[in-house]
C-alpha cells in the first residue's frame, strides 16, 4: 500500500460495547502505524438532544424501562414488523455521514453500530471504497443488514447462519469474533495453574455493572458469603453509589472484596473460577477468550436477551430468568466440575482470537485491491485518451 489509509469509524455511545469495539479497532490500526482515523459517534453528532433522550431510555431499560426498550428494539427490526420507528434517526445519521464524506477523503468506512444510515448513503452516493459492518453482539438485528455493505464481521457461526438466511452472500461474511482488548487474548493463551486442588478455595467474580442491574445484589452476596472456601469479588464499575453501599455493608466480611472500576479486568477474570455477569456482547467475548465459566443475570429484552438465548443454546453459560435463580446456579457450578469443564469446552468451540487484527487485515487488503483497481482503470483511460 503506497500511502497510509484514512479510516472512518462509526460508533454509538449506547452502553459501552460499541465504544469498546471501536477502541480495539483503533488500537489495532495504531499498531500498524495507521493514525489517520476519524471516529464518529454518529447519532450524537447528528442530533445530540434526541440521542441523550434515547440513551437515558436505554440506561433505564436495565432497571425500570425493560418493556419499553424491548418494544423499541424488536419493533425496529424489519424482519419482524413493518412498524418501523427508526427511520427518522437514520435520516439524521445520513446527514452526518454526508457531511463527513464531503469533508474527508476516506479509504474505508468501518461501522460498529446497527443502523441503516450507511447503506442509505451508499445508495445515494456512489463510493468505490469498502463499507464494512462489525457486529457487536451474538445475535442479529435487521439494522445491521443491507446488500450495500461490502463485508460483515460476526461473532460466531450461528450468527453467520442468520446472515446467510437473510440472503447475505457467504463471501461477504467473516467469522472473526468480536474485537476486545488484546490483554484478554494474551492471558487466554496462558494455562491455568495445573497444581490447583479440589480443596483450594474458589474465586467468584460478580460484575455488578455500571447501571445496577441486580436489584437484590446485597442479598445475593450475603447468601454466597456463607459458603465455605469461597472468595467473592464484586466489581461495581463506575457506579460510585453502589460501591459505597457494598463497601460499608461487607467491610467486616473478609471473603468479600468490593471494587469500583477495574483497569485489568482480564487478570481478575483469569483468576476467577466463576463469574456472574449480564449478557453484553463484550463481556461474553471476554469470558470466551479466557474460558471463564458464566452465570448470566436475567437479561434485558433486546440484544442481551438474544445473546443469553444463544449462549444457553450453545451450552456456553447458565442463564437465569429471575435473580432468585443466581445463587443456585452458582452453587451448581461450584459443586460440579464436570459442568464447568463442559462450559469451557463449548466456549472454546466459539473462540476466535485477535478479532481486531482479522478485521483490519481484511479491510486493508480490500483497500489495496480497490486502489489497484482504480490505478488500472486510470491507466486504461489514459491509453484510450491517447
Amino acid at each position: 500500500m503506497l500511502k497510509s489509509p484514512k479510516i472512518l469509524l462509526l460508533t454509538g455511545s449506547y452502553g459501552n460495547g460499541h465504544l469498546e469495539v471501536t477502541r480495539a479497532l483503533v488500537a489495532e490500526l495504531n499498531k500498524r502505524g495507521i493514525t489517520d482515523i476519524v471516529v464518529s459517534d454518529l447519532f450524537y453528532e447528528a442530533h445530540p438532544i434526541l440521542t441523550n433522550v434515547t440513551k437515558q431510555l436505554y440506561l433505564k431499560s436495565f432497571t425500570k424501562g425493560q418493556s419499553i426498550y424491548g418494544f423499541l428494539y424488536y419493533n425496529s427490526d424489519a424482519r419482524l414488523t413493518d412498524f418501523r420507528i427508526d427511520r427518522i434517526i437514520d435520516r439524521y445519521g445520513y446527514v452526518r455521514i454526508n457531511q463527513l464524506m464531503n469533508t474527508y477523503s476516506f479509504d474505508a468506512v468501518i461501522n460498529t453500530f446497527p443502523m441503516q444510515a450507511l447503506p442509505i448513503y451508499k445508495q445515494k452516493n456512489k463510493q468505490n471504497i469498502p463499507f464494512v459492518n462489525v457486529l457487536t453482539d451474538f445475535c442479529l438485528h435487521s439494522r445491521w443488514l443491507s446488500n450495500e455493505i461490502d463485508h460483515f464481521f460476526v461473532a460466531c457461526d450461528p450468527l453467520k447462519d442468520e446472515l446467510l438466511a437473510s440472503e447475505i452472500s457467504p463471501e461477504k461474511i467473516t467469522v472473526s469474533g468480536i474485537p476486545i482488548k488484546e490483554r484478554f487474548y494474551q492471558l487466554g493463551m496462558v494455562e491455568t495453574d495445573i497444581l490447583q486442588t479440589e480443596n483450594q478455595s474458589k474465586h467468584l467474580v460478580v460484575s455488578a455493572g455500571a447501571f445496577g442491574v441486580l436489584k437484590k445484589l446485597p442479598n445475593l452476596i450475603e447468601e454466597l458469603s456463607f459458603q465455605e472456601d469461597l472468595n467473592i469479588t464484586v466489581v461495581c464499575g463506575r457506579n460510585q453509589e453502589l460501591y459505597e453501599l457494598l463497601t460499608e455493608q461487607f467491610k467486616s466480611i473478609p471473603c468479600v472484596t468490593v471494587l469500583s472500576y477495574v483497569e485489568d479486568m482480564a487478570k481478575l477474570m483469569k483468576q476467577a473460577d466463576l463469574m456472574v455477569t449480564k449478557p453484553g456482547g463484550i463481556s461474553l467475548s471476554e469470558a470466551i477468550a479466557l474460558q471463564t465459566p458464566l452465570v448470566l443475570t436475567p437479561a434485558v429484552p433486546g440484544q442481551e436477551l438474544d445473546n443469553a438465548k444463544l449462549f444457553e443454546k450453545e451450552g456456553m453459560a447458565i442463564t437465569t430468568q429471575q435473580e432468585s435463580e443466581i445463587v443456585p446456579a452458582v452453587l451448581h457450578l461450584l459443586e460440579n466440575p464436570a459442568a464447568v469443564s463442559e462450559l469451557k469446552q463449548n466456549m472454546k468451540k466459539h473462540f476466535y482470537p485477535y478479532a481486531a487484527a482479522v478485521i483490519i487485515d481484511k479491510v486493508l487488503t480490500t483497500i489495496e485491491k480497490s486502489t489497484s483497481s482504480k490505478e488500472t482503470d486510470n491507466e486504461k483511460d489514459f491509453i484510450s485518451y491517447r
